[in-house]
């Protein structure tokens, strides 16, 4: 498949803004594609070259690229930044770089799909000295081969911006067209798939081949990390156990930890950590390891945690901000792990013994991870938690502080919580963590959904997780950071994300420089000294109050808003909704 044939089906996605015309575009492909072709459409269509849990990086970045663009078109660098400037994309500098070239290749080869995956997976290899003139040269030689519009395309990908609006959602609704009927059973049965192997090649292949059949047939696998199932937030303790179970329904309250959500895959002595992210972080958590190998004796197993990082000298838990500077830790890993050491608390079992348990109740889920453990105190530890019986008086043991099995009782007008559960949730609070999850004990897990089987409970006015959407340079002596911030939620109706203030305190010029380069590379326009960024960096925000403001899309505005932390374990599509903020300011 000729790699102009790829630019065109770009092209007609960028030129629209239809979600339904974006899926008939994408069904036309993947039907029209061979088994060849299809996986690395399903892969290119979406810029991304790699599965999300493995370690492979293309190292290539703005610097290098545009370094890359000037060898391959002979354009001097300073011309190709003011390009780059104007339009706030790299892309569209490679394009008008290769349209004004001043050079030119002796023999022309023509660009295939095959052609520029392989060149470009390559990257990935070169290690040591000269690897970075190597993918200079790599990606030089791409460009010298391609017209203005493949350029464009062939710098989005390496950069990992492809800039044409397809999401999971699209992917999976043109699966379904093009290899089922397109109905929601279908698309259930298509997302379903994703789910348990988050590769919509291996799905696109199975619907191709062998229809709804052929993505039943597809489940967990050891070492390829599934969706996590995700909570939905209860705005007090009364109400997230009326709404996590029915009457006759029994609910597990367990601690919510601030720490690194972490599923555990493990196979003998071979053990992987994935955040919730999908991100593996073996190597930055040794210890967590060694206590995986000592403490569970399962030989195959996927379990789920959450890692907790303590002081060595006090015991005092560490927050999240601290513990996160261990997910990117390439370099002294020991003596990062010795600074802040951790402990993994388990709270679930997914798999166990060849044996995917995602259909199985949480209470035999739950079952199951307690036969495969030999906890050790500040090692691995099962998660902090106690049973709350059923409402209907079945097997209700009222005590001070819980009856013999350690459950406690579920008494309190109308349905609210009782003094025994508000105390287990202030003892959370006292010890330092988050506060709470409340669990259905008869609901399966289901990956990737935020569901009301599983509720968490902070306190009330709790900071909220928005998404950074434009930024704007600082003044005086920050004047290199972009430290102005505009923040965003989620409209849940369109999907949208709609601002809902500006932040511009609360960090430190450590984390600020931090903030700035992570924006830096998701610049998609730039005007004088304010920048659009791609929404994907997420930010835990504190503010005094919520008011109502015609200035944002939200119709609020958060009132003296403070940065709290970087949330690298979340993405955009976790971020808080706009119904949340309203309630929130509702119940001011």
């Amino acid at each position: 498949m000729k790699y102009a044939e790829l630019v065109d089906i770009y092209r007609r996605l960028d030129a629209t803004s239809s979600g339904l015309e974006k899926t008939a575009i994408l069904t036309e492909a993947f039907s029209a594609a061979d088994e060849h072709q299809l996986p690395l459409l399903v892969k290119l269509v979406r810029g991304r070259l790699y599965a999300p849990w493995t370690s492979e990086e293309l190292g290539v970045s703005s610097s290098l690229t545009q370094r890359a663009i000037a060898k391959a078109t002979g354009v001097s660098e300073a011309e190709i930044e003011e390009t780059w400037r104007e339009t706030g994309d790299l892309g569209d500098a490679a394009a008008a770089g290769i349209t004004n070239r001043t050079q030119r290749t002796l023999v022309d080869t023509e660009l295939t799909v095959r052609g520029v995956h392989d060149a470009l997976r390559e990257l990935a290899t070169y290690e040591g000295a000269g690897s970075e003139e190597r993918r200079i040269d790599v990606v030089a030689g791409l460009l010298s081969d391609a017209d203005p519009e493949e350029a464009r395309y062939v710098v989005r990908t390496v950069l990992g911006h492809l800039r044409v609006g397809i999401g999971d959602g699209t992917v999976r609704d043109a699966i379904a067209d093009a290899f089922l009927d397109g109905s929601e059973e279908a698309v259930t049965a298509v997302e379903r798939a994703y789910q348990v192997t988050n590769d919509y090649r291996e799905v696109a292949q199975a619907a191709r081949d062998g229809g709804r059949d052929g993505l039943a047939e597809l489940d967990i696998e050891l070492f390829r990390p599934v969706e996590v199932m995700l909570a939905r937030k209860a705005e007090t303790l009364s109400g997230g156990l009326e709404d996590v179970a029915a009457p006759e329904e029994g609910v597990l309250l367990e601690y919510k930890f601030d720490g690194v959500r972490a599923q555990i895959h493990k196979r003998g002595a071979d053990v992987r950590v994935f955040t919730r992210r999908l991100e593996d972080v073996t190597e930055q958590f040794p210890d967590a390891v060694a206590a995986i190998r000592e403490h569970v004796t399962a030989q195959r197993c996927v379990l789920e945690g959450e890692i907790v990082g303590y002081d060595p000298d006090t015991r005092a838990l560490v927050p999240f901000q601290a513990l996160s500077k261990r997910i990117k830790r390439k370099y002294d890993i020991a003596e990062m792990a010795s600074e802040i050491p951790v402990v993994v608390h388990l709270f679930d079992c997914l798999y166990l013994a060849g044996r995917a348990l995602l259909d199985e109740s949480a209470r035999e889920r739950l079952g199951a991870l307690d036969g495969v453990l030999s906890p050790e105190r500040e090692e691995l530890e099962r998660a902090t938690h106690r049973t709350l019986p059923p409402a209907d008086g079945a097997n209700r043991e009222k005590s001070d502080g819980g009856s013999s099995d350690g459950s406690i009782g579920s008494d309190g007008e109308d349905g609210a919580a009782d003094d025994a559960t508000r105390a287990f949730y202030e003892a959370a609070l006292d010890t330092g963590h988050e506060g709470l999850m409340l669990k259905n004990l008869d609901a399966t897990y289901q990956p990737g959904r935020r569901v009301g089987y599983m509720m968490k409970v902070k306190p009330v006015m709790e900071p909220l997780d928005l998404v950074v959407t434009r930024a704007q340079w600082s003044e005086g002596r920050r004047s290199d950071f972009l430290g102005r911030l505009f923040l965003g939620c989620r409209n849940p109706e369109t999907g949208e994300i709609v601002e809902v203030g500006r932040l511009a305190t609360g960090y430190t010029d450590e984390e600020l420089r931090e903030l700035t380069a992570r924006l830096e590379g998701l610049v998609t326009e730039r005007e004088g000294r304010r920048v659009d960024v791609e929404p994907e960096v997420v930010l835990e925000i504190e503010y005094e109050e919520i008011q109502r403001s015609p200035e944002y899309g939200s119709g609020f505005a958060l009132r003296f808003p403070r940065f709290e932390r970087i949330r690298v374990d979340l993405g955009p599509e976790d971020v808080d909704s706009l119904d949340r903020v309203r309630r929130l300011y509702e119940d001011q």
